[in-house]
């Protein structure tokens, strides 16, 4: 009998269709690649359920007649190229003819389309690549065509997407790509019904940031420009050493007005950065690169994501040397401008008018006349004490009902509330344990000396086996951590008198609101007060003089980061992410000068934490230097 058959049509073209259609936005991004080879001035993209219900695109593009309406979702049938020769000329985006097909192939579309000239337009329903209805309609010249009900007849496919929260980012990333990409087309993006971009025509990239980005990275965008013999052109926008972000999403690299996905362009633009910005962060770009068509193939990806270069090297050094000489310009333009030309005299009135903007100048009249009605002239505490009484402003937080505030204390004051064991000031008696093989342990009581501070940064302690070093910032981080993870009812949270608003692009905004229940749970209160905005309206004591906006836009990078893993996993990963991070932001820091009654205190907390051994980060606490060793250093013992 024989073992090989042949695959019917069907079944062949719904397998193939996988090498093309992975995801919604794979759709997406054929549909508004055609629309734009159709010389589409406006187009506008209708989401549901991420894509997966729908994806509607329509364009007010050349449009087709009645036959190509009809053959362009047969296989291998294209408009751009009649032979192999030509694909190394090609200057659209697409050529080879299977997009349509394979979409058709596991999904339901629906397709309008009319050319200008014509009377009536075209429509056409088709199922699984079978068309079965073809009649004229009265439309707009254009095409609008709708893609319903993804995979439905495909399970196996179905089941591997991702959740509407990722597929829903990769289509607002994929959507800023095409805006960037083309600012002389309005491009509209819709979801539920519910328009979430209006991006009309710009005529410059740094002007389209505007529409896409936060308001306040505008003023920190700066131009990008190749040198003019340069054998690649590269243009676009940067930005600058104060503005970046927490993840890689926000950088955007067009080759011959192509969005792509390449590592070795990516780290090359990276580099360019060393030493302006902190490990870790990523700045903000939206490039393009322009080389002549025999430089470069696009027909690499059966997708069209990535490109291969033919002189790689030289693109990349290229890239990397314009971002260097746009930062450069950018500092020493920043330094004239606030330095050089700017006249002192008028440094100093725009600080006097700042001033008075802010605070209400002192009464000396009043001050001396309630002089010459004492006996006594006043102390300078007390005249500023009753200066100040009079005022009718007064710093304070309100309280949440089951808050208490501490708005003057440190976090270690806060911890030290929490401690019903008191220390000595001289001597830290140990009940619960000693410090042995460089760790504190818990299985024996004895005394030990606490010398005092080293470089502002470890503990010294005096021990009969030798000199422990404990970390101050690593030590309070553990702390703080364990008691966010297991104690959080004990965490001190304050309710802002001036609630944070923190504006944010809108995929950001779409990738963070599924995740606010995280926040909530760790004395978080975060709501969302309009499409791209942000209220924050509790937070925990700790992080009373820290960056929450900075806290959020790391919260976005790990949901990026994690975003392969199940809802519940991703969900575990961030939360304990978040309350590692809070840990380091509130812990006090290298260079803190802590008292002796704050260093006992927090050895003491240290000593009733569990694993005590390590920061969150995996960094030790603590490490001993043994009488040993020390001896050995001095040649006292060989």
């Amino acid at each position: 009998m024989a073992k090989i058959k042949q695959l019917s049509h069907h079944e062949a073209q719904k397998i193939a269709a996988g090498e093309v259609v992975e995801r919604p936005t794979n759709i997406v991004k054929e549909l508004v690649e055609n629309s734009i080879d159709a010389g589409a001035t406006r187009i506008s993209i209708y989401i549901e359920d991420a894509g997966k219900q729908l994806v509607r695109i329509t364009d007010n593009g050349c449009g087709m007649d009645f036959a190509d309406a009809q053959i362009c979702f047969d296989r291998h049938a294209t408009s751009k190229i009649t032979h192999v020769d030509q694909l190394g000329t090609i200057n659209t985006f697409g050529f080879r003819g299977e997009a349509l097909a394979c979409i058709a192939a596991v999904s339901q579309v629906i397709l309008i389309t009319k050319e200008e000239q014509a009377l009536e337009g075209t429509w056409i329903k088709i199922n699984a690549n079978t068309i079965n209805t073809v009649s004229s309609i009265a439309c707009a010249t254009g095409t609008d065509i709708s893609i319903r009900n993804l995979f439905f007849n495909v399970p196996a496919r179905k089941k591997f997407l991702k959740t509407s929260a990722t597929e829903w980012r990769a289509i607002q990333l994929l959507f800023n790509a095409f805006c960037f990409d083309y600012p002389h087309i309005h491009f509209s993006l819709f979801s539920e019904n519910k328009q979430i971009n209006n991006c009309p025509v710009v005529d410059t990239v740094k002007n389209r940031a505007l529409q896409l980005w936060e308001p306040t990275l505008h003023q920190h965008l700066i131009t990008v420009q190749s040198e003019a013999n340069d054998a690649y052109n590269i243009d676009g926008v940067i930005s600058d050493h104060q503005q970046y972000r927490y993840d890689k999403s926000s950088i955007y690299f067009f080759v011959n007005k192509r969005w792509v996905k390449n590592y070795h362009l990516s780290s090359a633009f990276i580099k360019g950065y060393v030493n302006v910005i902190p490990n870790g962060r990523y700045p903000i770009a939206a490039i393009n690169i322009t080389v002549t068509l025999d430089e470069v193939d696009i027909n690499t990806h059966p997708r069209k994501e990535e490109v291969k270069f033919l002189h790689p090297r030289r693109v990349e050094q290229s890239l990397q040397d314009a971002v260097k000489k746009a930062l450069e310009q950018n500092l020493s333009q920043q330094i004239k401008r606030d330095v050089i030309f700017k006249p002192a005299e008028q440094s100093m009135q725009s600080f006097f008018a700042a001033e008075q903007r802010n605070f209400t100048p002192f009464n000396f009249n009043a001050f001396f006349e309630k002089q010459n009605q004492s006996d006594r002239p006043l102390p300078l505490a007390e005249t500023y004490t009753q200066s100040f009484s009079q005022s009718s402003v007064y710093p304070f937080v309100q309280p949440t009902t089951n808050s208490l505030v501490l708005p003057m204390q440190s976090s270690l004051d806060e911890i030290e509330s929490l401690s019903k064991d008191g220390v000595s000031s001289q001597t830290l008696v140990k009940e619960e344990g000693s410090i042995s093989n460089g760790v504190l342990n818990s299985d024996s009581s004895e005394q030990y000396k606490l010398i005092g501070q080293y470089n502002k940064t470890y503990i010294l302690i005096e021990k009969e086996d030798g000199l422990f070093l404990v970390d101050q910032h690593a030590a309070h981080e553990r702390i703080l951590y364990e008691l966010f993870a297991n104690r959080f009812a004990e965490v001190i949270t304050i309710q802002l008198l001036f609630p944070q608003i923190i504006t944010l692009s809108a995929q950001d905004i779409a990738l963070i609101t599924p995740s606010l229940d995280i926040l909530l749970n760790n004395g978080i209160v975060v709501e969302q007060c309009a499409s791209n905005q942000l209220i924050v309206q509790s937070l925990p004591v700790h992080l009373k003089d820290q960056s929450i906006q900075d806290l959020i836009k790391e919260m976005i990078g790990w949901i990026v980061e994690y975003k392969s893993f199940e809802e519940t996993e991703l969900k575990k990963a961030v939360n304990n992410k978040l309350q590692a991070q809070m840990a380091c932001k509130a812990a006090v820091k290298a260079g803190d000068v802590l008292t002796r009654e704050k260093m006992q205190q927090l050895l003491t907390d240290l000593e009733k934490t569990a694993n005590r051994f390590s920061c969150p980060h995996g960094r030790p606490t603590g490490w001993l230097i043994s009488l040993n060793e020390i001896e050995k250093k001095f040649k006292r013992k060989l």
